[in-house]
């Protein structure tokens, strides 16, 4: 494709018009103003929908607090994902070395991402829009006491929000999804080798089903935080750039460091860290946290808001004795690339390469790679959660392309063992595969998380005890075979074929490949975890694990609700739609004296 100066100017006037979207979002970034009626940390998925709900009533002021930037024209790029990954965007944040996995990588310790930007992690991550069946919120229910929790309570505050393109989905399903809401969810573009994966699936006996039915067990479509352009919708973008709410002040590079408390434990305001000075606002309502699943548990015991005896050891004044930064959980998965099929035949697959064409394509045609393609998913019947739960799912695969790239050194950096990961790596450069991504959905080891000091800038102590209950290897095992059914079947190896070595330090059997000891290995060497959540537990008393109530409110204190995924009791692999929904019955919750 040749391009004229016309098409230049063309491009550079979309560009420069949609990072303007992005800037003026700041209306005003200087803290000028000390008291607000409501106070909100955290500008992620929970945190924004909070912030904008509550600005609403033009007679409500709000202070919306961000520890990130703001965002730039790659958020709105959905190929973009991994790179912002390695961006400032991300707080990256490292976990302890882990005694039973990792085994793969330096230290055995691995890396969470958590967005540290306007809009959170629905600004860099995979953009999944998914919302669980009913039976989560029953299991939701169950273990917790919580009332107001089932899913015919929470389902009004997913569709509020919701603005489904899916037509059809919309049709057959109108009780349980809806359009004309703020948030743009749509079924993405739907590649060859895909399209191929689904017909393998339905060979072997899986239905097609829709996840966030009644029944999610077979294989479907995951939806995405898309709009019908390609352009991400983060929540950053929903919200507040297409909304001018002069009541609501939005600071971002703002560290909230302290929840400041009166003599009656009550909530007053918080401190700020921002341009390296120490600030103080006050909400003369409530403070809200939504820092997210690591940096609200964070924040309340940097406040005093935690288990006494490890306040104690940092000298921090104990303000309510609470169980925060226990009850971590969290969807192990296997780490990307590292069971991956070629696809033999290349030209059936675009490459999402940041070549001039293709942002061109993208920003003014709204065509090519850097449009996010569609993921697979397959839940297994046969790993479900359990008998009183049949319709839960527990093991799953998503099977998305993945364009492994050129840079090599990047690719193997964060092993022990490069040399053998780059002959792994190697025939695959510049090479599109079908990545076999299995997960437990609910994993049965729980981890913590601490304060290694009082410094508010130093990072805290993670350790996910990645499974320290045994049970979670074998289910992810028998998740892998099940999978493995598809990819090696008659249809798909006409279509994709292994790659040629086996996982480093993991030895396949003579006679079966794939045999349990070597899936084993892999699984111990080279599983990830996403999406941390728990730390901040929501519960009745006198559960003495809860941290929040039924209504957000944080025990032992006033004025103080927690409202992010850090009060989930049940596991689940993407949190976006779950988490705006949080948001929205929070903001529910608030206005409507805490019914």
């Amino acid at each position: 494709m040749k391009f004229s100066l016309k098409m230049l100017t063309l491009l550079s006037t979309i560009i420069i018009d949609r990072q303007n979207k992005h800037k003026n979002i700041l209306n005003n970034n200087n803290l000028n103003i000390k008291y607000y009626d409501y106070i909100v940390v955290g500008s992620g998925a929970s945190g924004t929908t909070v912030a904008a709900r509550l600005a609403e009533n033009s007679k409500t002021t709000v202070l919306l607090l961000e520890a990130g930037s703001n965002q730039n024209i790659y958020n709105d790029i959905p190929a973009f994902e991994s790179k912002l990954s390695e961006t400032q965007q991300n707080w990256n944040y490292p976990t302890v070395s882990q005694k039973y996995a990792h085994f793969s990588y330096v230290d055995n310790r691995s890396n969470i991402k958590q967005g540290r930007v306007l809009g959170g992690s629905t600004a860099i991550n995979s953009m999944n829009y998914y919302r669980e069946c009913p039976d989560y919120y029953s299991l939701w229910s169950d273990i917790t006491g919580v009332k107001g929790w089932s899913y015919a309570e929470v389902l009004p505050f997913f569709l509020k929000t919701e603005n489904n393109l899916d037509n059809k989905l919309v049709a057959i399903e109108s009780k349980y999804h809806k359009s004309g809401g703020e948030l743009t969810v749509t079924t993405p573009v739907i590649d060859v080798i895909l399209k191929n994966y689904i017909i393998a699936s339905k060979q072997l006996g899986y239905k097609w089903t829709h996840m966030d039915g009644r029944n999610p067990m077979g294989t479907t479509y995951m939806q995405k935080m898309i709009d019908s352009n390609g352009f991400r919708q983060s929540i950053a973008k929903v919200f507040l750039e297409n909304r001018n709410h002069k009541n609501l002040k939005i600071l971002v590079n703002s560290l909230v460091t302290k929840i400041l408390f009166n003599y009656i434990k009550k909530a007053i305001g918080v401190e700020v860290y921002r341009n390296s000075k120490i600030y103080q606002v006050f909400a003369n309502k409530e403070v809200i946290i939504s820092a997210g699943a690591i940096g609200s548990p964070k924040l309340l015991m940097l406040s005093g808001i935690g288990p006494s005896d490890h306040l104690e050891e940092l000298n921090i004044p104990v303000v309510s004795d609470l169980k925060v930064g226990y009850n971590m959980i969290y969807s192990p998965i296997i780490d990307s690339n590292t069971i991956s099929f070629d696809i033999i035949n290349q030209s059936l697959v675009e490459k999402p390469l940041k070549t001039f064409e293709n942002i061109y394509n993208f920003f003014v045609n709204n065509s090519g790679p850097l449009r996010n393609k569609v993921s697979g998913v397959t839940c297994f019947p046969e790993m479900s959660y359990n008998s009183t739960y049949p319709q839960l799912s527990n093991g799953c695969v998503l099977s998305r392309t993945s364009y492994l790239g050129t840079d090599l050194d990047a690719m193997v950096a964060h092993y022990k063992h490069p040399d053998q990961w780059r002959q792994y790596f190697s025939p695959y450069l510049n090479r599109t595969s079908l990545s076999l991504l299995a997960l437990i959905k609910r994993a049965k080891s729980v981890g913590r998380i601490q304060l290694a000091s009082i410094d508010p800038l130093e990072e805290p102590i993670i350790d996910p005890c990645l499974f320290c209950n045994e049970n979670d290897i074998d289910d992810l095992v028998k998740t892998i075979k099940l999978a493995l059914k598809i990819y090696t079947s008659t249809h798909m190896k006409q279509k994709i074929k292994p790659y040629k070595y086996p996982i480093p330090g993991c030895t396949p059997c003579p006679n079966n490949y794939f045999c349990d000891t070597y899936l084993k290995c892999i699984v111990q060497a080279n599983t990830d975890w996403v999406l941390p959540m728990g730390g901040c537990r929501i519960g009745v008393s006198p559960d003495t694990d809860a941290v929040v109530d039924e209504n957000f409110k944080v025990f032992g204190v006033s004025n103080l609700r927690v409202i992010d995924s850090s009060i989930i009791p049940v596991a689940t692999e993407t949190i976006n739609a779950i988490s705006i929904m949080i948001g929205e019955y929070g903001v529910h919750k608030i206005l409507n004296n805490n019914t």
